[in-house]
């Protein structure tokens, strides 16, 4: 790297000359042709009687933000000016959930994305940024709306195994209501109004109780690897290529407006989609206008812009894309398309407060990455059968190859062995915390591997289980490398009985468990003990004492109903009623 101690020979004159003919010499005359201008326009329009040039910042979301832009260039031909100062209005396509997060988070003065006028898709974003643990209170309660469109199920036109049009529903999107290979498409609810809306809706049909969050944690683990963290492009699904032919269509949940533009702009080889609108209602996005600044000149030029948003040319093009009006009536353009469009579909407005916030919290308590440590019962109980059937160590080895087959890649897993014949702590640890995904950079072996491979080879080793000192130990190993961003937990595989090996109690650990749990970083213990002769009565009050579940079984094709509960566990902790 060049510095003070080496300098370059000066160029020739023609070197000089090539230099500016050179990429790199068109890169210094464009920035200082940029220069100039940054210059040169405030000065003109100071001749023209500006006192200063100010931007009116205005975000919206990608299906709308043509129109925006087209009304801010006519606003900005006028040459507003407002208390002396030019307005101009500059317009971005931003994710509304980081619209969110700057206009929420308290530091709006320092973000350099907080618009002056905010358009997401949908007025519950809005909501959601009044509610934050930040909250604001400089945007309005009932903003104005552009154009309104409605969450729909897309697919092409005579897809095998759908419903026909006026007989779909929501169930649509649960597991084994479609073919088993077509997958499911919907954006994160995280990053799309259109993603709470799945989220309500599933809710709404499952109801509540532990049979519907076991229910719930089936769909998220079906939907999320399929999950979109932004706004769909149809187009990037149904291309029409050769290889597009070969798969099987998804299901796309999307507002109904990106299925009439998909189909306005699609290539003639790409299907034709057609939108299917859900019995029970469904979630219609308005589109709000949102104004969310309170400098007297800005909340000014936000108004005129809206006013040019209200021309008759910019509500034609609205519509001209496949929006509805601001009521819900479906204009000329989409009544054209090729599916029975009906003039009003079946909405409501459920997807607010409590509703909208359990859709949010739902997705992300299920689908976010776990941090476990399993602890594997290999003492001489572990020998005994079940009703005559295969030994609980055969079943604790199914039970953890099917838990490893249910996390995802981003999941920490580690494994103990227990037993006092392992000697010092009675327990071998034999694989430490890791990601599922990685591998130990020698091959391409995967932890996940390593552990199915451990697994398999797990044998009873006889003695006692040490029970109790190992789950303490375990707990506190998790809870003092706990991590904010993952679900974390301890999962104990066992026949259920310490027989006195342990140095402490019964009583001494339910004691130290409910001392360590802490609600605000919560480490919860989930017990799958194998055999009747489990002390289910002991065994319950420590996962209790950790807002975990405990599990009983004699019958292996349990196990996996057992996992996707107490995965679902999720949704209730810290406050589980045990």
């Amino acid at each position: 790297m060049p510095s003070g101690r080496h300098r370059f020979p000066a160029p020739t004159e023609s070197a000089a000359r090539g230099a500016v003919w050179s990429p790199l010499g068109f890169t210094v005359i464009a920035v200082a042709l940029i220069a100039v201008a940054a210059i040169a326009v405030p000065v003109g329009l100071n001749a023209l009687g500006c006192g200063d040039v100010r931007y009116l910042r205005v975000s919206a979301t990608q299906s709308i933000a043509p129109v925006l832009r087209e009304a801010a260039t006519e606003f900005n031909d006028r040459e507003p000016s407002y208390g002396g100062d030019c307005v101009y209005a500059q317009v971005d396509e931003i994710a509304p959930h980081r619209i969110m997060s700057a206009l929420a988070g308290g530091q709006r003065g320092d973000s350099t994305i907080a618009p002056h006028v905010w358009v997401p898709e949908s007025s519950v974003w809005v909501e959601l940024a009044r509610v934050s643990a930040g909250g604001t209170h400089t945007i309005g309660t009932d903003p104005p709306s552009l154009a309104s469109s409605p969450v729909v199920l897309a697919a092409p036109v005579g897809t095998e195994g759908l419903p026909e049009p006026g007989e779909a529903s929501w169930e649509l999107v649960l597991p084994g209501e479609r073919e088993p290979d077509r997958p499911l498409v919907m954006v994160d609810p995280n990053r799309g109004a259109d993603g709470m809306a799945v989220m309500h809706a599933v809710r709404r049909i499952l109801g509540t109780g532990d049979d519907a969050d076991t229910a719930m944690t089936d769909f998220v683990r079906d939907v999320q690897l399929d999950s979109a963290f932004g706004e769909i492009d149809l187009g990037t699904f149904f291309t029409g290529s050769p290889a597009a032919d070969q798969r099987v269509d998804p299901v796309i949940v999307v507002p109904e407006q990106a299925v009439a533009s998909y189909n306005d702009e699609r290539s003639s080889s790409a299907p034709e989609l057609a939108a299917l609108y859900p019995d029970e209602g469904t979630v219609s996005l308005d589109y709000p206008y949102v104004t969310a600044t309170d400098d007297p000149a800005l909340r000014s030029a936000a108004a005129d812009l809206y006013a040019v948003l209200g021309g008759e040319g910019h509500r034609a093009r609205l519509l001209d894309l496949g929006f509805r009006d601001p009521g819900g009536n479906a204009p000329p353009a989409l009544t054209a398309q090729p599916w029975d469009v009906p003039r009003e579909p079946t909405t409501h407005d459920d997807l607010t407060g409590d509703a909208l916030l359990a859709s949010v919290t739902d997705w992300n308590r299920l689908s976010m990455p776990s941090r476990s440590l399993v602890l594997a019962d290999t003492s001489a109980n572990m020998a005994a059968d079940l009703n005559g059937g295969p030994s609980r160590m055969e079943v604790a080895q199914q039970a953890a190859l099917l838990g490893l087959s249910l996390f995802p890649d981003e999941t920490d897993m580690g494994l103990w062995l227990m037993s006092d014949e392992y000697g010092g702590q009675g327990r071998d640890e034999a694989a430490e915390m890791r990601r599922l995904g990685d591998s130990d950079g020698e091959g391409d072996t995967t932890r996940r591997q390593e552990l199915v491979e451990v697994a398999e080879g797990i044998s009873v080793r006889g003695g006692e289980s040490r029970l109790y000192d190992n789950i303490l130990d375990a707990y506190d190993l998790v809870r003092d490398n706990y991590h904010e961003d993952k679900i974390n937990s301890v999962i104990l595989l066992t026949a259920g009985r310490d027989g006195g090996s342990s140095e402490i109690s019964h009583a001494e650990l339910v004691a130290a468990l409910q001392d360590r749990f802490d609600p605000e970083r919560p480490v919860s213990m989930f017990v799958i003990a194998f055999g009747t002769q489990a002390e289910e009565a002991e065994l319950r009050q420590i996962a209790a004492a950790t807002s975990g579940s405990l599990f009983v079984t004699d019958d292996p094709d349990e196990i996996g109903d057992i996992f996707l509960s107490s995965i679902s566990r999720r949704l209730c902790v810290p406050n589980c009623d045990n």
